[in-house]
């Protein structure tokens, strides 16, 4: 496999623009509410795998259109917690009211991390957004992982990290019981676990990565907790560095679409007392290697 890199891209159907030297760029040119030709849909997979997060502005999706557009790609997930659209089992919505405590998100984090197989990819669409605020940080975790040491590099590949939905879904959260409360929890989730190693090989380009997500990443295999914690407040602080981080500004009618399995994101909970509404469409992925 061959990595696909931005400058080694040509598109004759849509415009990219890059946004950062990082990770993320603009596609303009194509309706996502319409069927795409395959010409097209293979520039934006290119322009996907090249930049690892691409941002649609001026769309105008339903749910139905964007589990669409999502399932070019792969079959859809259906979140295991939160309940989706009455009309759109594919489609779940991200809602913050003005009078809730927090936001859905705001922590890094890679989508379902805490699944044996966790997502290819997430589509979110904006609905409804603030004045300000509410922005969206992705940072690249291929770049993370090329700045690290050999040394570090080669710890890292023989670790096993170990994920939970404990600290998002389990029964003493506070997500769901203090704030998101336009949100609904299909179920009480039971506490489980997975592995993933911390370093992952990307299955289409062959790219390794860090994999890395802050909420759902609670230790590593074989080792207490005190000896752990280094480690993961190490990657988190490494994860997280300028120069491997984009950021969108949201419009009503902007449309994101990340890959899961080389990037992690957060979004920003700086909008006390504005209401901001999303619906979000999840692919199913592969068991990391």
């Amino acid at each position: 496999m061959v990595p696909v890199t931005a400058s080694e891209s040509r598109f004759d159907r849509i415009e990219v623009s890059p946004i950062a030297g990082s990770l993320g760029a603009e596609v303009a040119g194509v309706d996502l509410s319409k069927d795409l030709d395959n010409q097209t849909f293979d520039e934006i997979h290119r322009a996907f795998l090249a930049h690892h997060v691409l941002f649609f502005h001026d769309q105008q999706l339903t749910p139905q259109s964007q589990a669409a557009f999502g399932r070019r790609f792969g079959p859809l997930n259906r979140h295991p917690y939160v309940k989706p659209l009455p009309d759109a089992p594919d489609v779940f919505a991200i809602v913050k009211e003005p009078e809730d405590v927090h936001h859905f998100g705001n922590g890094w984090h890679t989508d379902i991390s805490y699944l044996e197989k966790p997502a290819y990819g997430t589509m979110l669409y904006a609905v409804e957004v603030p004045p300000y605020g509410g922005d969206t940080l992705f940072t690249n975790l291929h770049l993370a992982y090329d700045a690290l040491s050999d040394g570090m590099k080669t710890m890292l590949g023989g670790l096993t990290g170990i994920f939970s939905n404990a600290r998002t879904y389990g029964p003493s959260a506070q997500r769901f019981k203090d704030g998101v409360k336009a949100m609904t929890v299909s179920q009480q989730a039971e506490i489980s676990r997975v592995e993933h190693p911390l370093v992952r090989t990307h299955p289409e380009t062959g790219r390794k990565a860090l994999y890395f997500s802050e909420l759902h990443l609670i230790g590593i295999k074989n080792m207490k907790d005190e000896e752990a914690a280094p480690i993961l407040g190490y990657l988190a602080q490494h994860a997280a560095r300028p120069e491997f981080v984009c950021r969108l500004r949201w419009r009503k009618g902007s449309l994101a679409f990340w890959d899961n399995r080389c990037t992690a994101h957060y979004a920003i909970d700086d909008f006390q007392g504005m209401r901001r509404a999303m619906h979000r469409v999840t692919i199913e992925g592969d068991r990391p290697f």
